[in-house]
C-alpha cells in the first residue's frame, strides 16, 4: 500500500496512517477515561444516596421515640408536662 507522507515544519516525514492510528488510539483512551470517571461519579452517588436514606430512616426513628416518650411522659403525669416548659 502506498502511503502518502505529510511533511509539516519541523517534524519529521510521518505516514498518514500512523496519524490516524496515533489519533484514533488517543481517542479510546479519552472516552476509556472518561467513561471511568463516569463509573465513579455513579458510585460515588450511590453511595451518598444510601448513606442520605441511612440518615433519614434514623432521623425518623430518633424522632418517633422521643414522640413516643413525650406521650407517655403525658400519661403518666399530665400536670407535670404542662409545667415543665413554664
Amino acid at each position: 500500500m502506498n502511503t502518502p507522507f505529510k511533511q509539516y515544519p519541523g517534524s519529521a516525514k510521518i505516514p498518514s496512517d500512523t496519524i490516524t492510528d496515533t489519533a484514533l488510539g488517543a481517542v479510546d483512551s479519552v472516552k476509556n477515561t472518561v467513561g471511568d470517571a463516569v463509573d465513579r461519579g455513579e458510585a460515588a452517588v450511590k453511595q451518598a444516596t444510601a448513606a442520605a436514606s441511612d440518615m433519614a430512616k434514623s432521623a425518623s426513628q430518633q424522632v418517633t421515640t422521643f414522640a413516643s416518650e413525650l406521650e407517655a411522659m403525658t400519661k403518666r403525669n399530665p400536670l407535670g408536662t404542662l409545667a415543665a416548659p413554664l
